[in-house]
């Protein structure tokens, strides 16, 4: 209440002393801002289905809003959305959601209790193959009280509120009679609650979003019209972000950091490093079911004090943990593999594997970051000092999407993978057979941690699971990552009160353009 007075207040005082009185940079409604995206869109399933990758995420984030929210990095405090409130009982049984009234979904159908109820139990339902339904297992029952209060009953205590505001946009909220109007073409025509809706998609060239008229945060979003332009070659993005052809680039190569660093009018932002760069090996594919070849050559074999020095310039570390060195939580486990080729090598002769009968694997990875070959190089060439023979495969990005979180038909990918806010987050891989089991990890133990993690309510007992996740993973070299991610975004110094999230979430509500 206090804000909307004082808003009235500066409202009343530009009317009085006329256009002059506006300041410097208060922010101006209207304009088209042109985003860069470095690779095609795939699905707009909302979380109800495969993961969509990062491309599509970020689009997304600006369709559909959650129950709750969280603040940019390093705070990541969880904010109401679209609950304005919420009550946890029962040392974490029950969870009350208090819902914002009034909410339209863009087909003009209304957000309330029972369709936040649909939207879980779609993410809850085995069929719909959800990959993110593992964090939320722990709901038991899922109830619309009344139109704008929805309670969710846990098997028992659990940690959910940060799954539900930093976890790739939680559970989004789509309209359930979009599903119903649209049958199999749904992913392609979303409807959500956010500040902008669908109005234009070509494949392969650009998606545009239009301002809602509708939305229920008053005032936003201020711009007319996002429009995501697909541009795959990161040195023609940046030559059109430096020209002023475009005037955010979603995902700046570290190669080309350095010239924008030194760019004229062009900002250049980062923030605490919350994402890997990984190179993860499919337990599926013979011989990585056994532990010697994983620590062979996603452990000892790598040299990733090389990596992180060539490959991205020195502005990382090497990294074996799970957790990058920003996400809260994270131990330097780098100790548990030095670089050590003889010993990788001893370990794959146990195998049967030598010089005369090399191991072979094919590298995957996708064209939508300059870096990413580079690292593959690396990586090839230090196979070769252990004698194993490693294959390079790059392909278009969306068909990396398909062979990894569709399909889980890799050797080994080379990316760089999802920013984290702690372990759980993370935990989305660890689950045999669910549909984000992109690895196939399989171990009770490992499961058993992560509902310690989940189910214990004291931050000093998480942090002990988060450990004890983290050195059972590097020890069993079920997730390799060879160097923490270092990611940037730049854009026009005319685009005003832009927020870095890093990847966890990429929002325009509040952006305006100052020309």
């Amino acid at each position: 209440m206090q804000l909307r007075r004082v808003c009235f207040g500066v409202l009343v005082l530009v009317l009085f002393l006329g256009p002059s009185a506006w300041g410097a940079d208060t922010p101006k409604p209207g304009g088209t801002i042109r985003l860069a995206i470095p690779g095609d869109m795939t699905f707009f399933n909302g979380n109800q289905g495969p993961a969509p990758g990062y491309n599509t995420f970020w689009v997304w984030n600006n369709i559909f809003n959650g129950l709750v929210t969280a603040s940019a990095p390093p705070e990541l405090k969880v904010i109401p959305e679209l609950a304005k409130s919420w009550e946890i009982l029962e040392d974490g049984k029950i969870y009350v959601f208090h819902l914002v009234e009034g909410v339209k979904f863009h087909d003009g159908t209304d957000f309330d209790a029972e369709a936040a109820k649909w939207n879980f139990e779609r993410i809850l339902d085995p069929e719909v193959k959800s990959w993110v339904r593992v964090y939320y297992t722990d709901i038991d029952k899922v109830e619309a009280v009344d139109k704008y209060t929805l309670r969710l009953t846990m098997k028992k205590p659990s940690v959910l509120l940060p799954a539900l505001a930093g976890y790739f946009n939680g559970i989004p909220m789509l309209s359930p009679k979009s599903l119903e109007n649209h049958g199999k073409d749904w992913v392609r025509k979303p409807s959500g609650t956010g500040p902008f809706k669908l109005k234009e998609l070509i494949p392969g060239d650009r998606i545009v979003l239009e301002k809602n008229p509708d939305y229920f945060k008053k005032g936003l979003p201020l711009l007319d019209v996002a429009e995501f332009r697909v541009m795959k070659d990161p040195q023609t993005t940046m030559t059109a972000l430096r020209t002023g052809q475009i005037d955010l680039m979603m995902r700046v190569p570290v190669k080309l950091v350095p010239i924008l660093e030194r760019s004229k009018n062009v900002r250049l932002v980062t923030g605490p490093e919350l994402a890997p760069a990984v190179a993860l090996i499919n337990l599926r594919v013979k011989p990585f079911d056994d532990v010697r070849a994983r620590r062979a050559v996603g452990g000892y074999g790598l040299d990733r004090a090389e990596i992180a020095k060539v490959a991205f310039q020195g502005r990382t570390e090497p990294l074996v943990s799970v957790l990058p060195r920003g996400v809260p939580g994270a131990i330097n486990l780098n100790e548990m593999y030095p670089y050590n080729p003889e010993k990788a090598k001893q370990l794959l002769k146990e195998m049967g594997y030598d010089k005369k009968n090399p191991l072979s694997f094919t590298i995957l990875l996708g064209n939508h970051d300059a870096t990413l070959p580079d690292i593959a190089a690396l990586i090839k060439n230090q196979m070769a000092k252990i004698d194993v023979d490693a294959k390079i495969n790059l392909m278009d990005t969306t068909a990396v999407i398909d062979r990894l979180l569709v399909k889980h038909d890799f050797d080994m990918l080379v990316s760089g993978f999802g920013s984290l806010v702690d372990i759980n987050m993370r935990s989305v891989s660890f689950f045999y057979g669910a549909q984000s089991d992109y690895m196939g990890i399989n171990d009770l133990n490992l499961q058993a941690l992560v509902y310690k993690w989940r189910e214990s309510l004291d931050a000093a007992q998480r942090q002990q699971a988060s450990e004890d996740i983290q050195r059972l993973l590097a020890d069993q070299m079920y997730w390799v990552n060879v160097a923490g991610y270092p990611f940037f975004q730049a854009y026009r110094d005319y685009v005003k009160d832009f927020v870095f999230y890093d990847q966890t979430a990429f929002l325009l509500e509040k952006v305006w353009l100052k020309k």
